[in-house]
């Protein structure tokens, strides 16, 4: 026979559930041009600003992950090598290093003697993202590269990808411990009454 009273707290606990179970992680993505410096014949090494991530994020979420990737060269000129001057690329203020190609002679760098624009790719870590914390809420993120040997610093297909996950706001936290706390309260009733039957 179904009974309404011992049904209640497994409807009440299927809601907290799936009413407060994380949502699923999604990704912010910003991209940035292709980027040509002027060619240059030192001092090094030279600071260059190779532009600014921008995004919003999803309301509610946290990041939780991330990645930047990129090219030493691109496509820009065609007939060309596609080829970049040794440099290193940074984020955070310089504080966070995410590629390098720091040769210090030109035609002797892995990014510099290619035919093709030269992969690199940089995942965070923990200590990265706490460090991020502040670009990631106001939603830019600067790239910069310090120029290692002659010629120009060129670079393509710059990408970052940010995860981020559902947090529950206060309200909503509140919430699910009242659930929580109305369970405790149905099960206790429930073993007094079985005792008093015994």
């Amino acid at each position: 026979m179904f009974n309404r009273k011992s049904a209640l707290p497994l409807v009440f606990t299927a809601a907290l559930v799936f009413g407060f179970a994380p949502l699923a992680s999604a990704d912010t993505i910003s991209n940035l041009p292709n980027y040509d410096g002027a060619a240059s014949f030192g001092p090094f090494p030279a600071s260059n600003s190779i532009g600014t991530f921008t995004f919003t994020l999803p309301a509610n979420q946290i990041v939780i992950g991330g990645t930047i990737s990129g090219t030493f060269g691109n496509n820009d000129v065609p007939g060309t090598t596609d080829t970049s001057a040794p440099a290193d690329l940074f984020i955070d203020n310089g504080n966070i290093e995410v590629a390098a190609c720091d040769d210090s002679l030109s035609y002797s760098a892995a990014c510099d003697s290619g035919s093709a624009p030269t992969s690199w790719s940089y995942t965070f870590t923990n200590a990265d993202l706490s460090s991020l914390s502040s670009e990631f809420a106001s939603g830019s993120v600067d790239l910069t590269g310090v120029q290692n040997g002659l010629f120009a610093v060129n670079a393509g297909s710059l990408t970052l990808d940010v995860e981020t996950e559902y947090t529950p706001e206060p309200n909503a936290l509140w919430l699910l411990g009242t659930g929580i706390v109305f369970l405790v309260l149905v099960n206790r009733s429930r073993f007094q009454e079985r005792a008093r039957i015994f």
